[in-house]
């Protein structure tokens, strides 16, 4: 399976464009934006912004089904840290989507860690999603982290959590 374009926006908003700084060209979309007015910025600067309080925001992850997701602390260097969450039906292993992740991050010069894993279940047409179970490689990731962050990004969704299930 392909690595897919980063989803910045939850579904039904407008998508974030911009004129100005491409930062990342990633999968199969066109480039992501930074949101700055004027000329362009060094990549790393921009990259960081994505990453640690821009467009991407807390949570980015696929469609409609079940699949796993990580917590990720991302800082950069000498910066405090901010987690994010990623989740994808294409990956196999937890360590799937942290390795991706990482070598994103580590382009744009930025550090990561993963917190831990677990599954997510998004219904979309229903506007839910379920945070449960547990990476074996990473341990189980604090699913109200993870909750929080997604319900940042999906402020119209109904989001829970549990601690049962794999």
């Amino acid at each position: 399976m392909g690595w897919g374009p980063l989803q910045l926006n939850p579904p039904g908003s407008q998508p974030f464009v911009d004129r100005c700084c491409p930062v990342s060209t990633v999968g199969q979309g066109p480039p992501l934006r930074c949101g700055r007015e004027g000329g362009r910025r060094p990549r790393q600067a921009a990259g960081s912004r994505h990453w640690l309080g821009g467009a991407a925001g807390g949570g980015a992850i696929d469609g409609d089904g079940v699949f796993k997701y990580v917590l990720v602390r991302v800082r950069a260097p000498g910066a405090p840290g901010k987690d994010v969450v990623r989740g994808h039906g294409w990956a196999e292993y937890h360590a799937d989507i942290y390795e991706r992740t990482a070598a994103e991050l580590a382009r744009q010069g930025l550090e990561c860690e993963c917190l831990g894993g677990g599954r997510l279940a998004h219904r979309p047409q229903e506007r839910k999603i379920h945070v449960y179970g547990y990476s074996v490689g990473f341990g189980r990731a604090d699913h109200s982290v993870t909750t929080e962050k997604l319900k940042a990004e999906y402020p119209d969704y109904e989001i829970t959590w549990a601690d049962e299930g794999y």
